[in-house]
């Protein structure tokens, strides 16, 4: 009896070893053109990695960022907040916890920054995935008096209603934390 269990954890290790080598070193998924693609077919589901590609500019739909575009105006620059309030997704307008008509006073989860004379506005993109989008925009201020510099914010934008939908806003937030000094005692 001890010598079929000795064969048959022998046979169970072999097994196992096989099965390591063969995931291991012997997959198609590490040749050269999956690993660049970020492409997995181990199961046969042929599933994309989004950490193992990097999106583009003409991965991000027209219609996202021309509402990006208008959110940063309305919303942002506080320029035409009932139209902010149009481009909001229900999550911002769950975030900010009021009524419309609070929405319009500009008291909203949003980061403003001014945008009359805007010297300059470039995006990049974070992630796209199907139905939404993650961009990084970069607001360069015109001449300014309060010495205002570039500053960079991350908008998150989701679809509604299918391919021939709208985008909209559901997160807005500087990329970078600045430290606040404490005040002198």
């Amino acid at each position: 009896m001890s010598r079929a269990v000795i064969w048959a954890s022998a046979l169970v290790l072999i097994a196992g070893l096989v099965a390591f080598v063969t995931v291991r070193w012997g997959a198609s998924d590490d040749s050269p053109t999956a690993a660049a693609s970020g492409t997995s077919t181990v199961d046969g589901s042929n599933y994309t990695d989004p950490t193992q590609t990097t999106p583009k500019e003409s991965d991000v739909p027209v219609a996202a960022r021309k509402a990006a575009g208008e959110f940063v105006l309305a919303a942002v620059g506080r320029e035409d907040l009932a139209k902010a309030w149009k481009l909001a997704d229900p999550t911002l307008k769950r975030d900010c916890a009021c009524t419309y008509k609070q929405w319009l006073t500009g008291n909203i989860p949003v980061q403003y920054f001014p945008t009359k004379g805007l010297k300059g506005a470039a995006f990049s993109v974070n992630e796209v995935t199907p139905g939404h989008v993650i961009l990084l925009v970069q607001l360069t201020p015109g001449k300014n008096k309060d010495g205002l510099k570039p500053t960079t914010f991350y908008i998150g934008l989701k679809q509604h209603g299918g391919k021939a939908s709208s985008w909209l806003v559901d997160y807005w937030a500087p990329a970078a934390l600045v430290a606040v000094p404490a005040a002198p005692e």
